[in-house]
């Protein structure tokens, strides 16, 4: 499960605006604002990638995108 606010929060913080991130993870900024909002789900590649893109720890990574209530 996805820790949104965990996530939305790094992507904030980033400093990125979310169309370049999209771009960088070669999806639409619609698509990455669908993940981000919990519409759809992240690919294994597409978390990697922007796990990479923000700078996040595996710890970090692992926070966010394997969150278990």
């Amino acid at each position: 499960m996805i820790d949104r606010e965990r996530l939305n929060q790094r992507v904030r913080s980033s400093g990125y605006k979310r169309k370049y991130l999209a771009r960088a993870m070669r999806v639409s900024d619609n698509t990455l604002r669908n993940k981000l909002s919990g519409k759809t789900d992240f690919k294994l590649g597409e978390a990697q990638r922007l796990g990479v893109l923000l700078g996040l720890s595996q710890e970090e990574q692992v926070r966010c995108f394997w969150y278990l209530k």
